[in-house]
């Protein structure tokens, strides 16, 4: 079973955005059931241009796949990265904060060392 750490460290390394974890949420929200971007869009009220790249980097990280009519699905490449994508759900639920400052201080580590020098204790 994943840690708290092992989910923290995933998270790190597997999204680019917030935005991503979104997108995550919206297919987990609709178990088995594809959808196409546009679909996504519309739910998620966001850009062509997010959910795209939201979908490069779930591809990517081997959580969806993309269907030969370009619908995309859940369907992760392994039965861990199935666990990790659910508890990396449930963590975003719990700690949406903490889940934020990981995606952001994968693209600015001297940003989140800079914030931690102002804090008073650890999350």
């Amino acid at each position: 079973m994943a840690t708290d750490r092992d989910i923290e460290k995933f998270i790190g390394d597997s999204f680019s955005s917030v935005w991503d974890l979104e997108l995550l949420s919206q297919l987990l929200d609709h178990p088995g059931q594809a959808t196409t971007a546009n679909e996504l869009v519309e739910r998620m009220r966001s850009s062509e241009l997010i959910v795209e790249r939201g979908i490069e980097t779930l591809v990517a990280a081997g959580m969806v796949t993309v269907e030969g009519d370009g619908r995309l699905r859940f369907r992760p490449i392994d039965e861990k990265v199935a666990e990790y994508a659910r508890r990396t759900r449930e963590f975003y639920a719990r700690f949406p904060g903490r889940a934020r400052r990981l995606v952001v201080a994968r693209h600015s580590p001297g940003l989140d060392a800079f914030a931690d020098a102002f804090r008073l204790r650890k999350d």
